[in-house]
């Protein structure tokens, strides 16, 4: 009785009162997608990028050769090239697109922490997100979260200042903590900001001298600016004391590392008595590994370097080069000196023949900068820009002044230069954590460090699932399902804790809102079953206590007041440090006493039910809104109503938990309308061994059959379905 296509008719009219509104549908356009897969169509569309660019390079070739070539041909062979260059750079951006994600994810973890900080510290805090819809690649998403932990704590810990001490200073009692984001001229700018008491100059200062990193003298004349960035210095801190939140001077110079790996830099701001003011200013990665280059040539090798370092490419006669003490050369570029090196002799220490720049008659020089200089290179010879695509080289290479290796023109093999790296080469500087500098890959980043990036950063990963290749197996209970299959409901676990966060926040600020009680109940409920059907039965007990102090709030035997919310958040912050250990092979069960006893407060003698079926006739009873619902949905072109209907396999877990995951699953495929059971009486256990659901989906028949075949009927066990589309 697999999918069979009948006709169906109207349903009985509807009585009033006996079903509930259905639950919201997901948006769907939207699926999740693996990372490393988009590594993958990235990794392919670069070798698109390549053969276009080898078209053009043909294309070229072919104009200025002396061979007889019709018109029609050639101009074939152009279109061709244009239609290439066109379609890889669509597609380049296309897959960009794909990977960008709001921000928001990042930013919403932030809620709890601020909050359980300013609880330990004895703070009052406002902490207001702004531009959380703005859009970033998920790597630097993922890669911002540890440094903007570090920055939250060092605000709650020593920027904001004690209450009384705020009330003492003429200031607000409460102080305020806001984390911005935003787009501009090609940058994405990340804040955290404070209104406490600004950084102290003169304790940087003296901290600075007394560690040893500056003498005395140094530390009085540099600017403040510059007094600024010493917090950022290994081991740097102006805490009396370490707390177990900051204060032992680590985490700064991560912080800057962090941004830098990504090609950006942190900006400080501070007044005192008024707040400080950290930006991350980021590019906007058009690819995590393709870039657009200047080719040159040196000697019998060819280079590349990100156009985005490039200041200059000139040609200087011979005589207009600097020479000091006969060794160390120089130009003159916009009446500042730039020092000069010979890019092959920096590289290899076997500098280009002065014979043939002799033979030309004048220098080729490519000036570079970065973060920490400029410099001018003596090359054999400017090429073209390109567009190429990196391949880093791997971990047990480590070759200076080179970021990785590109295909050029043909299947000619250049490298890709770190202009960074060769400003410090050229200055006889190294990179290592004591000189504070670090290098600034800020064109690209390889597919394994994405993995690795991709991977969730803790309990709370934002809103995703980690790769297969970084995701343990998890240890499940003896006789559970296949690990494989397991972790599809690990992932919607961690998807549903994400939202429900954010909605306990909410109705924190709005505590008389039922609505975002039923909300709140429901994920509560999925959570529950999700963990039941993987075995972990005693986590779903205790999330039915949690649902025990929802329904006493719904039925007005409770109001919600901050004792409740505090529970709900220590909960869900319990069960993303539960679930991260499942996932690292770990198992988990509820221990944290202090929470079971508060939750213990709110315990309650139920009166449960027995399971009988819903109605006796087995039919739908819609609602005055449902009736609404699956009128317009009959009505609108592209959208067919179905009806479904279910036989529950013996389990060894309560089938209204499977009854409403596989609701929720459905909800993947359209607009819910009804079910029978109702939606309430599933949540309160009513259910035997079937299950019918009217959904609204602008898939076919044949689509709605594959996915309970391949869904349902692996994931909970269904024995028998029956899609029937309504005419």
């Amino acid at each position: 009785m697999n999918g069979n296509n009948q006709e169906g008719n109207a349903p009985a009219a509807p009585e009033p009162g006996n079903v509930a509104a259905p639950p919201a549908a997901p948006e769907l356009d939207r699926m999740a997608v693996k990372i490393s897969h988009l590594d993958r169509l990235l990794g392919l569309t670069g070798e698109i990028i390549i053969s276009a660019s080898n078209i053009s390079i043909l294309q070229r070739h072919l104009s200025t050769a002396s061979v007889n070539i019709d018109k029609n041909s050639m101009e074939m062979i152009k279109n061709v090239a244009l239609t290439t260059n066109r379609i890889s750079s669509d597609l380049h951006h296309l897959v960009m697109d794909i990977r960008m994600v709001p921000i928001k994810d990042t930013f919403l973890r932030f809620r709890r922490l601020v909050r359980d900080l300013a609880k330990k510290r004895g703070r009052q805090v406002n902490f207001e997100i702004v531009g959380e819809d703005t859009l970033v690649d998920k790597t630097v998403a993922e890669r911002l979260y540890e440094p903007l932990a570090h920055q939250i704590r060092n605000a709650v810990d020593h920027g904001l200042e004690d209450p009384l001490e705020r009330k003492h200073a003429g200031k607000s009692p409460t102080g305020q903590l806001t984390l911005t984001a935003y787009k501009k001229e090609g940058f994405t700018y990340v804040s955290v900001s404070d209104d406490g008491h600004g950084l102290n100059s003169s304790r940087i200062r003296q901290v600075a001298v007394e560690k040893g990193f500056l003498p005395h003298a140094a530390a009085a004349a540099i600017s403040n600016a510059e007094c600024w960035n010493l917090i950022m210095l290994p081991g740097f801190s102006t805490a009396s004391e370490a707390t177990e939140i900051s204060g032992r001077g680590v985490g700064m110079d991560v912080v800057k590392s962090t941004v830098e790996n990504l090609g950006g830099e942190v900006l400080i701001e501070t007044a005192p008595g008024q707040g400080t003011t950290f930006t991350y200013k980021i590019p906007q990665l058009s690819a995590v590994n393709i870039t657009d280059a200047l080719i040159i040539r040196c000697g019998e090798s060819y280079y590349a370097v990100p156009i985005g370092n490039v200041v200059a490419t000139q040609s200087f006669d011979i005589k207009e080069i600097n020479t000091t003490m006969e060794r160390t050369e120089s130009i003159i570029y916009l009446g500042a000196i730039v020092p000069l090196h010979d890019l092959r002799g920096l590289l290899t220490g076997l500098p280009l023949s002065d014979d043939e720049f002799k033979e030309k008659g004048y220098l080729p020089v490519i000036i570079i900068d970065a973060k920490n200089g400029r410099l001018a290179l003596k090359v054999s010879e400017f090429i073209r820009p390109q567009k190429l695509v990196l391949i880093p080289l791997p971990e047990i290479f480590s070759v200076r002044g080179v970021a990785g290796t590109t295909i050029l023109g043909g299947s000619q093999l250049g490298m890709v230069l770190d202009p960074f790296d060769l400003i410090a080469m050229s200055s006889g500087r190294t990179l290592d954590m004591s000189d504070n500098n670090f290098l600034d890959r800020s064109s690209v980043m390889s597919p394994d460090e994405v993995e690795e990036s991709a991977a969730p950063a803790g309990p709370a990963a934002a809103g995703g699932q980690a790769p297969e290749s970084s995701q343990p197996a998890a240890r499940l209970p003896d006789g559970m399902m296949e690990e494989s299959m397991a972790e599809e409901f690990f992932v919607e676990i961690q998807n549903i804790l994400n939202e429900v966060s954010e909605e306990i926040f909410q109705l924190e600020k709005d505590p008389d809102n039922i609505r975002r009680v039923n909300t709140i109940f429901r994920f509560f409920h999925s959570i529950k079953g999700n963990f039941i059907m993987t075995g972990f039965n005693s986590v779903g007990t205790f999330v039915h206590e949690l649902e025990t102090v929802l329904d006493q709030v719904r039925e007005k035997e409770l109001k919600v007041n901050q004792d409740v919310i505090d529970l709900l958040l220590d909960a869900v912050k319990n069960m993303e440090e539960g679930l991260s250990s499942i996932r690292a092979g770990h198992g988990y069960e509820v221990h944290d006493l202090e929470l079971l006893a508060e939750l213990a407060k709110y315990k309650r003698t139920e009166s449960r039910e027995k399971p009988v079926v819903d109605d006796a006739d087995g039919q739908f009873h819609l609602s005055p809104l449902g009736t609404i619902l699956y009128f317009s949905k009959l009505i609108t072109q592209g959208v067919r109503v179905y009806q479904a209907m279910f036989k529950l396999g013996p389990s060894f877990q309560d089938a209204s938990l499977v009854a409403y995951l596989i609701i929720k699953r459905l909800a993947m495929l359209g607009d819910l309308i009804d079910t029978v059971p109702s939606l309430e009486k599933i949540e309160k256990g009513l259910v035997l061994d079937k299950l019918k659901v009217m959904f609204a989906s602008t898939h076919g028949l044949d689509e709605v059959n594959r996915f309970c075949e391949l869904q349902l009927k692996k994931l909970y066990q269904v024995q028998e379905y029956d899609n029937l589309a309504m005419e």
